[in-house]
């Protein structure tokens, strides 16, 4: 993902001006409670409270495509609102008994998916949120595409889960795609590692590259023929999506410039959402882990140095607060955690300092963190949360925290590893 050149020398300029050159740990600003500053720089401890971090030298780049991408579409159909998708789910997931529910302090209830979304190996869950639409409570989940030719990308489960004492939640799959020109588009070959929920937009983890931006007013009816089960975009006179029966385009994008390379570039593995301070924030965080996926500031502790960021979310646009279409996070802290893959924050607060961590660390945990204290952890190996949980998601009123979970080593047992989404009491695990 690019951007204008004439362009890119302004960015490039402008951070240089905002600390570009200096930014790191030894820059990292102190806060009552936190670690000390540079701490970075020594050796980080696992369960240790959050560290604080500079961030001044990151900042994102507004693609701007919003009314390009979404004329882009409008020869594809009209726009379905998520309404019409939620009077269309064609899949049953059984609703969790008592019987077959995996470990979880707090838990209060959730569903599997069908037998087929169950064993499929080709798609792996990954992130979740969740949100009203009208007076339908929705969770929806993105899903990673395992297989490489083709390479399908990114879909989501829309999920009503508005009542849940029924025997099971209806959802159905939708195809995340981007468009490409008048008419046409191309999926989305990302990892879908996190999704937050603002308004009418999906914002997706961009490993790489930042945020995509999707619009859930935008979403198209496509072709179901033979035809398009190995197709994507326009064919002949049909618009195609793998089979899909609906496409949710992208329509813009934040982007970190070229000119922000490490330490200061961040990955985008999970997102997360916000909503207890005066302004609400998008959340970003970093997987690391101690073999492969290292991180700029693990230290002489490799994996401990992923980092969570908040990027303010503008209450009536519900796109990200740009200063001449850039954007700069809030805040930001060092984790002190491994294998870090879903954030949400602790609703029984409303102090911005504390979260909740979903890792795979242990095969499966639940972190409590905060600035002023070390960790709490749930672990799956001692029944306290199940195995191998991803994207999280807190509702407002302070009761619930969702997960889902990616499955572990290819069990359908909901009790034991099978892929599951669930809630649990917040103030049980508090």
């Amino acid at each position: 993902m690019g951007f204008n050149k004439t362009r890119g020398l302004f960015i490039a300029t402008w951070l240089t001006g905002a600390g570009l050159a200096g930014c790191g740990p030894a820059l990292e600003q102190e806060e009552p409670g936190d670690e000390t500053p540079g701490a970075q720089s020594q050796p980080l401890t696992e369960g240790a409270p959050l560290t604080a971090h500079d961030a001044s030298c990151l900042k994102l780049q507004d693609q701007n495509t919003w009314s390009t991408y979404a004329s882009y579409m409008t020869g594809v159909g009209p726009a379905l609102g998520l309404p019409a998708i939620l009077q269309d789910l064609n899949r049953a997931g059984p609703v969790l008994t008592s019987t077959n529910h995996p470990p979880a302090v707090g838990y209060k209830g959730g569903f599997r998916w069908n037998d087929g979304d169950m064993s499929t190996t080709d798609w792996v869950p990954q992130g979740l949120t969740a949100g009203v639409s009208g007076s339908t409570n929705v969770a929806i989940v993105s899903w990673h595409y395992t297989l490489t030719s083709p390479d399908k990308g990114v879909r989501i489960s829309v999920a009503d889960i508005s009542d849940m004492s029924l025997s099971a939640v209806n959802y159905r799959h939708l195809l995340l795609v981007r468009p490409t020109s008048s008419g046409n588009f191309t999926t989305i070959p990302e990892h879908g590692g996190g999704l937050a929920w603002y308004g009418n937009y999906l914002y997706m983890a961009d490993t790489s590259d930042g945020m995509r931006v999707f619009d859930l007013t935008q979403i198209r009816e496509v072709s179901t023929s033979t035809t398009c089960d190995t197709a994507i975009g326009k064919v002949g006179t049909e618009w195609c999506a793998y089979g899909y029966k609906y496409v949710l385009p992208q329509v813009s994008a934040y982007v970190v410039p070229s000119t922000i390379v490490s330490p200061c570039r961040p990955k985008f593995s999970f997102l997360g959402k916000d909503t207890r301070g005066t302004t609400d924030v998008l959340l970003s965080g970093e997987y690391c882990n101690n073999t492969g996926t290292g991180c700029p500031y693990d230290g002489s502790t490799p994996g401990l140095g992923g980092r969570l960021y908040r990027w303010p979310v503008d209450s009536t646009t519900y796109r990200l607060q740009t200063v001449s279409g850039l954007v700069a996070p809030e805040r930001a802290w060092i984790m002190n955690e491994p294998n870090v893959q879903g954030v949400a924050p602790i609703m029984t607060t409303t102090a911005t300092t504390s979260y909740w961590l979903s890792s795979t660390r242990y095969s499966g945990a639940l972190f409590k963190v905060s600035t002023g204290a070390s960790r709490t952890a749930y672990l799956s190996g001692n029944g306290d949360w199940a195995r191998m949980p991803e994207g999280m998601h807190a509702t407002g009123s302070g009761t619930n925290l969702w997960t889902v979970t990616e499955g572990y080593n290819g069990s359908t047992s909901p009790a034991s590893g099978g892929r599951v989404v669930f809630f649990a009491d917040q103030a049980s695990l508090d």
